[in-house]
């Protein structure tokens, strides 16, 4: 049975075990970057993903259980993302949290996204239909969103729930997108 991971329970582990180990990424952005690095490269990506997430120090000294985590986040993401049934979600903070919060951890989710499709090194104008393009530009717009700005009330929570679901049908269409060149590799 595929491991899918709980954004509550696992933002949160994750997120200590990269404190733990002086990751500067948020669990949000770790899972941005590998999604970025995975919708063109497919399956090789682990070792370059945890290299850009963890330095040498950070491999030296308490990175076991941030590479456990990690390890554990690729393999739920790599299978949400093949999930059939578009199991795939962003690793975002659990709805407990203030919006302003989420909303940051979103825009970071996109920024590590866009960070792992540079790594990759495609020419996405090429690569990608135009839906693909469109749905790209878009995830470049909320990395600029001010989420500090955003209130503690239903219409704020409305916005960040469906730019959520918008992240997450929007990276769904690029990995689709994509597959032909996954296929390649």
């Amino acid at each position: 049975m595929a491991w899918y991971y709980s954004a509550m329970h696992d933002f949160e582990y994750i997120e200590r075990r990269l404190d733990a180990a002086h990751v500067l990424s948020s669990p949000a952005e770790a899972q941005g970057l590998l999604c970025g690095l995975l919708c063109p490269s497919g399956h090789d990506v682990r070792r370059q993903w945890i290299g850009e997430l963890l330095d040498d120090e950070a491999a030296a000294a308490s990175a076991g259980d941030a590479r456990d985590a990690l390890a554990g986040l690729y393999t739920g993401t790599l299978s949400s993302l093949e999930d059939p049934g578009f199991a795939f979600s962003p690793l975002l903070p659990d709805a407990k949290r203030p919006i302003a919060e989420r909303g940051r951890a979103l825009t970071e989710w996109c920024q590590g996204f866009l960070y792992g499709l540079g790594l990759a090194g495609v020419n996405l104008e090429k690569a990608l239909r135009e839906q693909g393009r469109e749905a790209l530009k878009d995830l470049t717009e909320i990395t600029r969103m001010d989420a500090d700005a955003a209130g503690e009330d239903e219409e704020h929570e409305e916005a960040l729930a469906e730019l959520e679901e918008f992240v997450k049908v929007a990276v769904l269409l690029i990995y689709e997108d994509l597959a032909a060149r996954r296929e390649g590799h």
